[in-house]
């Protein structure tokens, strides 16, 4: 494993995050997260940010709505934030949404669903699909194009992203998955060799898919589970990221394979020398710039 200066720089930071021993695994999870928000660098000034709430089986589901621009009839990003289910929220992912709304010219609305293990599946997938039908809905209202509707996420949210591109697939153009987690089953080769990480390690992907699918009969519902699903055909144009020392690295390469087998365009990219989790680490790592100018690339060419 060959990481460059940067990166180690990036571990580095990481490995020297002090949480409060006292807190609860997953409250201590979310802080150890939220820490990496430095990570990312300098926020950027965008035009407009307003934040929305809506509610959803009696519990708020917030969005952030990213506007680069006063033009009308913007296409626009539904955005849900990685964690492994059970941390991340509008501020984790702040600072890269604000980069990626300027350099898209793109409206981007993140969501902020419901987390395990307080909430665990389907309460995050019925937040994130309360968010896209109000967005869709009230397309005119938010001043959308509504025939320009991508759906996104990192991670953790990639899955979720995966379910509302089924779900919604008759009504948007693109999704964009970076570093998707895929498949429950953590047997992949890059697991193999990445159990202890750099970044994500074994042992918490274990307990992040416990916190989740507590329920046994959740464990093989391609809802959840994105590897799983079947009904792939007609689904948008996809980008695919991976990094190459992440070990979501090949359940994210079969899940890009299960998708051209169905027909689906597929731009998948590849990011050597890199770890999970570089969307949010531009302070540190040259190749977050390359993700934002290929995601930049695929958006506009699917906008235009």
């Amino acid at each position: 494993m060959k990481l460059s200066e940067k990166v180690e720089s990036e571990l580095a930071y990481i490995q020297n995050i002090e949480v409060d021993e006292t807190l609860k695994p997953w409250e201590a999870g979310r802080v150890f997260y939220e820490k990496f928000i430095p990570l990312a660098g300098e926020k950027e000034t965008v035009f407009k940010i307003s934040e929305k709430e809506l509610m959803n089986e009696g519990h708020s589901v917030k969005l952030r709505i990213y506007r680069p621009n006063n033009g009308g009839k913007s296409p626009v990003i539904i955005y849900f934030h990685g964690g492994w289910f059970n941390a991340g929220n509008l501020e984790t992912h702040d600072t890269p949404l604000r980069q990626l709304a300027n350099l898209s010219q793109t409206v981007i609305i993140a969501v902020d669903y419901r987390l395990a293990p307080e909430y665990p599946f389907p309460a995050g997938i019925n937040d994130c699909e309360c968010a896209v039908k109000w967005i869709i809905e009230n397309a005119s209202l938010l001043h959308l194009n509504p025939n320009k509707i991508t759906i996104a996420g990192d991670s953790a949210g990639a899955a979720l992203a995966t379910t509302m591109a089924r779900k919604f697939r008759e009504l948007i153009s693109a999704q964009i998955l970076i570093y998707p987690v895929t498949d429950n089953s953590l047997k992949t080769s890059s697991w193999s060799e990445f159990q202890n990480g750099p970044l994500l390690d074994l042992k918490g992907g274990i307990q992040a898919w416990k916190w989740y699918l507590p329920n046994s009969e959740d464990q093989n519902n391609p809802d959840a589970v994105p590897i799983l699903a079947e009904d792939l055909k007609n689904l948008p144009p996809t980008f695919i990221a991976v990094a190459e020392y992440d070990p979501l690295k090949d359940e994210g390469i079969l899940y890009a394979e299960k998708l051209k087998a169905n027909d689906i365009d597929v731009n998948f990219k590849l990011y050597k020398g890199t770890t999970h989790g570089f969307f949010q680490m531009d302070g540190f790592i040259d190749d977050s710039k390359i993700l934002m100018q290929d995601l930049t690339k695929f958006i506009k060419t699917q906008n235009s």
